[in-house]
């Protein structure tokens, strides 16, 4: 009975031991591993940092980009205001009405103008940044931006195979 106790309490505490080291090894790889990115978040420029780091911008390239950003982030936000004003009104009349009426169909209308003149005005901002970046590192910007803003869909198979790089405009993302 005793050496069966002791087992159980052997194991209970290996199980524990093993735990807790997974649990430190996690934290601490967790902890180092981000590192960088708390030291690009504490920044005065935190939010465009990582533009720095990851396209290799010299000072001067950044001083652009950097008021190029301070330039379109009030339209960004004017957009957004837009965006959610139609959306609003949409959603009520989406709500309070059973059929296409004549003031839905114009809101439908209308938020998907607001959508498309945001997409061509984050557009335009993403070429502007792109053009203050060496070739290569431009065009790279492009299509990490491009693909995350939704402005350009690409089948997923052909994201994850490298194969190709058709795409399509699409109005259909926010």
């Amino acid at each position: 009975m005793y050496e069966r106790t002791s087992v159980r309490y052997w194991l209970v505490f290996t199980a524990i031991g093993t735990f807790a080291a997974a649990l430190i090894a996690f934290c601490g790889t967790n902890f180092f591993g981000t590192r960088d990115l708390r030291e690009i978040a504490k920044a005065p420029n935190g939010e465009l940092e990582w533009l720095r780091r990851e396209f290799h911008l010299s000072d001067t390239q950044f001083a652009k980009i950097a008021t190029l950003h301070s330039a379109y982030t009030p339209v960004c936000n004017e957009m957004c205001r837009r965006i959610m004003e139609a959306n609003s009104k949409l959603d009520r009349l989406v709500s309070e009405n059973h059929e296409i009426t004549p003031d839905l169909a114009a809101a439908i209308r209308e938020a998907g103008l607001v959508q498309e003149e945001c997409h061509q005005q984050m557009l335009a901002h993403i070429y502007q940044v792109s053009a203050q970046m060496n070739p290569a590192d431009g065009q790279n910007y492009l299509e990490i931006k491009s693909d995350s803003a939704g402005l350009i869909q690409r089948n997923r198979d052909q994201r994850s195979n490298g194969i190709g790089k058709q795409a399509t405009f699409s109005n259909l993302s926010p």
